[in-house]
């Protein structure tokens, strides 16, 4: 019995430990794969890709949806309480609310962004239609990657701006600063495809290990509460 619960305790601390690998390994790579402020190249870069970065006004680079709409079944609503923080993971089945809200309308093709004390980072790169209640802003990508801007505003240059923010209890990112604000883009298509899709591979492994370590956590649990009498 004690060597089984060892095993399972070996499991948890080899998962927990990947976990927090993989997230320490996001955040150096959001610090490396994007330019530092003043510069147009970032210091870690995919082959075949040269030239600089260009420098664009977020407002150039993308819309701010504001058309509003009411959830339904075919459109669940989206709001802080159902997003897990810095993940950008849903916590529960949003289609089985059966409160009817309004908010801003988006779709598959945009990337929500909580402006409501950035620093909390709640952000969705949605793959479904819905509403967004609260404070959110819906972002639509214009000739961008959209898996680039759902990254790019987890930069952290993106977020430096963001929480240059009045107000110190309910602080608010200010959308006039942020659309005037330059960020550096790259030109090539298929560059912003692959940092897009390479932190999604990240994002995929952080998740992986988080799940086993709680899947583990719920053996163990249930293992102590049946192997003794």
């Amino acid at each position: 019995v004690g060597g089984y619960i060892d095993n399972l305790d070996h499991l948890i601390t080899l998962h927990q430990r990947k976990y927090d690998e993989m997230k320490q390994l996001k955040k150096f790579m959001l610090q490396k794969m994007f330019p530092k402020s003043g510069e147009l190249i970032p210091e870690i870069r995919f082959a075949g890709f040269t030239g600089d970065w260009e420098q664009r006004k977020l407002g150039d680079i993308v819309e701010r949806v504001s058309i509003t709409s009411t959830s339904g079944k075919e459109l669940p609503s989206v709001e802080y309480e159902d997003v897990v923080s810095e993940q950008g993971l849903l916590n529960k089945n949003i289609y089985q609310k059966e409160t009817r809200k309004t908010g801003i309308r988006f779709s598959d093709e945009d990337v929500l962004y909580g402006k409501l004390r950035p620093y909390l980072h709640n952000w969705l790169n949605p793959d479904f239609q819905g509403v967004a209640v609260g404070d959110w802003w819906v972002l639509k990508p214009i000739n961008l990657d959209k898996n680039f801007l759902y990254r790019l505003i987890q930069s952290p240059y993106f977020d430096d701006m963001a929480n240059q923010s009045s107000g110190t209890k309910m602080p608010r990112a200010d959308w006039k600063l942020m659309s005037n604000t330059e960020f550096c883009v790259p030109s090539n298509i298929e560059e912003q495809a692959k940092i897009g899709s390479y932190f999604k591979t990240l994002d995929h492994l952080i998740t992986l290990h988080q799940h086993k370590c709680d899947e583990l956590q719920g053996v163990k649990k249930f293992m102590l509460q049946n192997m003794f009498v």
